[in-house]
């Protein structure tokens, strides 16, 4: 059943005003996607997609390809070159696949082997593809009047394909990556469909995620440090606790909450253990957090807070 706008407005006002909680960030981190042995390694780059192999007739199609390769490898060394840990060398060594439109075959042990040899390297990273192609998607609207009309939206996609090799030649990881762009949009007033976009003229957008993507990849090296709210209890004798998180005292917060769980009240000690297992969460105090979540449970049952943010989901 779809909401009324006094119901959603009601919602607001109860989860605003009526809530004796609110919502905290914790801190939540993921290992990185390439998990190396070292902290710090030597990567040697090698390009294994060459434009000119490509059969394509249009040239400004070709030279799209061109710049965007271009601008892809220079992003990606811009990107090591912000890392103290991790250092790229570009060597002007060009090894072509065996087809420009797919990704390469895996070199031979032997040969990724020698590469890392000879440039003294931890690792060979060989871009083995890089694609450009549109994605189309169609919305359509009805007027007042029920005549329909459409809009037609294109994508610019880009997909690179990587491989990384040890110095012992051995293959580690194969990362596809892709990132778009939206390039155009075309109103259709017919039932004749709108003529699309040239690939020879998206020079500017196609350097753009480029370089981006690029930028991005030295990411897939370092742990990924994200945040994800939790409920809270912050009134009456829990508003000091809430203080003290969210200016980061996190021994406040501790001493506060351990107060409170001593109360002879069921329900400020539940609430006092649940709110402690949202800041062991937060610190990364897992056998804490799971001592405290259960105490929590013990006393409040299935009263405890579910850490879903229902309200703010229901819109």
């Amino acid at each position: 059943m779809k909401a009324t706008f006094t119901h959603i407005f009601f919602i607001i006002i109860i989860a605003i005003y009526s809530s004796c909680m609110t919502y905290v960030p914790v801190q939540k981190t993921l290992p990185p996607e390439i998990l190396l042995p070292e902290e710090n390694a030597e990567f040697l780059f090698v390009n294994r997609f060459e434009p000119d192999d490509l059969d394509y007739t249009n040239k400004n199609k070709i030279e799209v390809y061109e710049k965007g390769l271009e601008s892809f490898i220079g992003g990606l060394k811009a990107g090591f070159d912000t890392s103290r840990h991790y250092h790229l060398t570009l060597p002007d060594t060009v090894m072509p696949s065996h087809s420009a439109h797919e990704p390469a075959f895996n070199l031979s042990l032997e040969l990724a082997r020698q590469l890392c040899l000879e440039y003294d390297q931890n690792y060979l990273l060989t871009l083995d593809n890089y694609d450009l192609f549109f994605d189309k998607e169609v919305e359509v609207f009805e007027d007042d009047d029920g005549s329909k009309s459409k809009t037609v939206y294109y994508d610019l996609a880009l997909n690179t394909y990587i491989t990384i090799y040890t110095d012992e030649g051995k293959v580690i990881e194969k990362i596809q990556d892709e990132l778009r762009i939206l390039h155009k949009k075309r109103a259709v007033f017919s039932d004749f469909f709108a003529i699309g976009p040239s690939m020879g003229k998206t020079d500017k957008n196609t350097m753009l995620i480029s370089d981006e993507l690029g930028r991005k990849f030295i990411q897939k090296l370092y742990p990924l440090t994200f945040s994800e709210l939790r409920q809270f209890y912050n009134t009456n004798k829990f508003s000091n606790a809430f203080k003290a998180y969210n200016n980061q005292d996190w021994l406040r917060v501790e001493e506060e909450l351990m107060n409170l769980t001593k109360s002879t009240d069921p329900k400020i000690e539940g609430r006092a253990a649940y709110n402690l297992s949202v800041l062991y969460e937060n610190l990364n105090m897992v056998s804490e957090m799971e001592y405290w979540h259960r105490k929590a449970v013990d006393k409040l049952g299935s009263k405890i807070p579910s850490n879903n943010p229902g309200y703010l989901n229901f819109f």
